[in-house]
């Protein structure tokens, strides 16, 4: 009788035990096939790893050959940015998280499954933010004065333990693409504006023009380059300028309307010949001949195999 109740009871805790595991939040990503992405807020190269990283209102995906995509944590990912260590972000959390909303500035280095908040938590959310990916300065534009944040450019070293202020003298546009901090530079900035690209060398005090005003629709920073994507004369053009003598040099590029410019660019910091871009409509193109060849990885949103 006693031996019989004990392998009831043995039994009835491995049933509980299954059920408990099989019930808890594990997160991973999961290969998905004709899935639609809606809405982008970033593309990037996280941890260092060869997959990109695709940020969207509805959670992270990645592409490595195949699309995969995460299974929960399906947060709403503002002004994402890919880093050594992992990404930095703002935005919303999901619905019924137990996340404050708004985020603030959080980090992830386990590709989402956790994060740390950094600032601003449950505060504020960033649209213009980027950070360096092997130096880890945060820059970030306020469109509102938040805590003791002016409206501007600000800027922080230690991961928004502090901020400070930087002066965008120079800097002479009204209407903005995106932020890209240098990789290993921690002083050095460009913004991609209406009226040109601009570069800071001093966390953005001082800018200056590269090259001649055109319409600035995403740039990205490399070790020696900038790699952007402009208008002019209604094309689309993808073109690497050289940061030290401002060297220009035309990309080949799928032939885009002016009406669908590309509004991201991810370069691979381990293989800079590799460039994933995606465009307004969210078509995404993958390179990895610097653009000799392409391949169309999304097609108005909608995940190609």
């Amino acid at each position: 009788m006693y031996l019989k109740m004990g392998l009831i009871i043995v039994v009835l805790t491995l049933f509980l035990s299954a059920c408990n595991t099989a019930g808890k939040d594990t997160y991973t990503f999961e290969e998905v096939k004709g899935e639609k992405i809606d809405h982008m807020h970033g593309l990037g190269y996280t941890n260092g790893e060869d997959a990109v990283m695709i940020a969207t209102h509805e959670g992270l995906y990645k592409y490595d050959g195949k699309w995969k995509a995460a299974t929960s944590r399906k947060h709403d990912y503002m002004g994402f940015t890919a880093v050594k260590e992992g990404f930095y972000s703002s935005g919303h959390p999901e619905p019924n998280s137990d996340l404050k909303n708004p985020l603030g500035i959080i980090k992830s280095e386990d590709k989402g499954s956790s994060f740390k908040q950094l600032d601003f938590y449950g505060e504020a959310d960033f649209h213009y933010m980027t950070a360096g990916y092997e130096t880890n300065t945060i820059y970030l534009i306020n469109e509102a004065p938040i805590g003791n944040l002016d409206v501007g450019l600000h800027y922080s070293e230690n991961e928004g333990e502090s901020w400070k202020n930087s002066e965008m003298d120079g800097f002479e546009s009204r209407y903005i693409s995106n932020l890209a901090a240098h990789p290993t530079n921690s002083s050095k900035l460009v913004i991609g504006s209406q009226e040109g690209l601009y570069l800071s060398t001093d966390s953005g005090n001082k800018f200056t023009r590269l090259g001649s005003p055109t319409v600035i629709t995403y740039v990205t920073l490399t070790e020696k380059a900038g790699i952007y994507a402009s208008i002019e004369n209604d094309k689309v053009k993808l073109m690497s300028v050289n940061l030290e003598n401002s060297d220009l040099e035309e990309l080949n590029v799928p032939d885009f309307s002016q009406n669908n410019p590309i509004v991201q660019i991810a370069v691979n910091p381990t293989n800079e010949q590799k460039i994933t871009i995606a465009t307004y409509e969210n078509d995404i193109y993958q390179t990895e001949d610097l653009g000799t060849n392409w391949k169309m990885i999304a097609d108005k949103g909608t995940l190609q195999e």
